[in-house]
């Protein structure tokens, strides 16, 4: 009997977790078009990226894009890419926005090769 529980957990487990892909198809008409505009804004509101052991930490320039539209953007990507790990970070003293976006082994990899408009901020991301 313990040899079939443990099997089960295992493969309870293995089904848990999201493919490494993008399902765009997980959107309404008007959320994908939501979507589109809040990521394109968060992008150009990437001020800097630092890299951590799993995923990266995006600096927002919280006078081009707000900590509302963040989460509304991260509410929404998490529908497509229900394996990445969200953190919106606010900080008191200086008032910094920064979004930590992680997850398990093979989610910073597919960051630096899927979000083609934060590229040139990844490619130079201090690492943390």
């Amino acid at each position: 009997m313990r040899i079939l529980t443990v099997l089960v957990c295992f493969v309870s487990t293995l089904a848990a977790e999201a493919p490494f892909a993008c399902n765009l198809k997980a959107f309404q008409p008007e959320e994908r078009k939501q979507w589109r505009k809040l990521i394109e804004e968060m992008s150009s509101a990437v001020v800097e990226a630092r890299e951590l052991p799993d995923g990266y930490a995006l600096h927002v320039d919280s006078r081009r894009t707000s900590l509302v539209k963040l989460s509304e953007w991260a509410v929404l990507e998490r529908k497509c890419c229900p394996f990445f790990d969200f953190e919106l970070v606010l900080h008191g003293e200086d008032g910094s926005l920064w979004l930590n976006l992680r997850g398990r082994d093979g989610v910073k990899q597919f960051i630096r090769e899927d979000f083609t408009l934060l590229r040139d901020r990844l490619g130079t991301a201090r690492v943390n």
